[in-house]
């Protein structure tokens, strides 16, 4: 059998594949078991790419539409927090706190739907606008009492 010949045909990556198989040391991820709340910048980072996201794919001329788009960004922003910094937040100079996944994500579609009415106020539904501004107008007065 002719071994020259049948690894001029393999694809890269499957070289790559047996390559880490074959030394251990390849293999080895490198993760950190230090659990970091996310800070503000963290949140910051999360949100404005959210934010592009949702923009991104729900302007004028692609498939998704923005209800679709707000679902994955705010699912996504939600999986990281959870998966990388163990659900917890610390903004300012309030302690670390574990935040629930349901309220994380309620918050965090709520702020990625007022994130995107600045950035790409044609893409946000009227219907959607006018719900955020009628939460957004409560919890300005409950924020007051």
């Amino acid at each position: 059998m002719n071994f020259s010949y049948i690894f001029k045909r393999l694809p890269i990556l499957l070289i790559i594949f047996i390559l880490s198989s074959i030394h251990p040391r390849l293999n080895e991820l490198k993760a950190s078991n230090d659990i970091v709340p996310a800070n503000e910048k963290d949140l910051d980072l999360y949100r404005n790419m959210g934010i592009t996201y949702i923009c991104s794919a729900s302007a004028k001329g692609t498939d998704l539409d923005f209800e679709k788009s707000l679902v994955v960004a705010a699912n996504l922003f939600s999986t990281v927090i959870q998966q990388k910094h163990g659900g917890f937040i610390k903004e300012g100079k309030n302690k670390e706190q574990k935040v629930d996944p349901k309220v994380l994500q309620n918050n965090v579609a709520f702020q990625l739907v007022g994130g995107a009415m600045n950035f790409c106020p044609d893409s946000v539904p009227k219907a959607m606008e006018k719900e955020f501004r009628n939460q957004y107008k409560k919890i300005q007065e409950s924020n007051q009492k």
